[in-house]
């Protein structure tokens, strides 16, 4: 019965570089996409965040039910091989603040990184961090967002991803501005290329 709730998103009705459901068939991208470089090679999503799927992540990530997660990233693992994208050589969660982890015990990026980690066989590497003290962006709205200062991320030590192909993994997307952050910071390293 859960099952029939949740509706995987058809990536073919998306702009392909920031998922957008602005989409623009003649030139394959939505408007911001093609009057601006995107960030990323392709950004996609498996559910919109609202109904059953927007509980099952508010679940896992404020009501401790971290074990909601492995099921979640099976359905990133579908989604991504449905996208035909090519296998990264690492899946990179975005970090959470270390006042948020002691809070709640666990990393749900991490979480779903790992069950989508477990069925397309690639490592998962964390590679950020992020600075402590920083806050929780769920009350804030879709201006404030964008306005957020870029200093949040930091790449770890030793950390070798010159010509790799990354996957950055997070539980929500809203402006696209916490994925963009660490894009950042990754591309110090020279990665091949970066898919969210």
């Amino acid at each position: 019965d859960c099952l029939a709730l949740l509706e995987c998103i058809d990536p073919t009705d998306r702009c392909p570089y920031c998922f957008s459901p602005d989409y623009n068939l003649a030139n394959r991208t939505c408007p911001d996409c093609y009057k601006a470089k995107p960030v990323f090679a392709r950004v996609a999503s498996v559910f919109d965040y609202a109904g059953p799927a927007g509980t099952l992540i508010k679940k896992i990530k404020y009501s401790d039910k971290a074990y909601l997660a492995e099921g979640a990233g099976a359905y990133l693992a579908m989604q991504f091989l449905q996208l035909e994208w090519p296998m990264p050589d690492l899946i990179i969660p975005v970090p959470i603040t270390f006042t948020h982890w002691f809070s709640r015990g666990y990393n749900q990026s991490h979480l779903l990184a790992k069950g989508l980690s477990k069925i397309v066989q690639v490592p998962v590497q964390e590679a950020l961090v992020r600075k402590s003290g920083d806050f929780s962006q769920a009350g804030l709205s879709h201006h404030q967002r964008l306005k957020l200062s870029g200093e949040t991320f930091f790449l770890k030590k030793n950390q070798e991803l010159r010509d790799k192909t990354l996957l950055l993994v997070d539980d929500v997307m809203t402006t696209g501005k916490t994925l963009g952050k660490c894009a950042e910071v990754l591309y110090e390293q020279c990665p091949s290329s970066i898919y969210a």
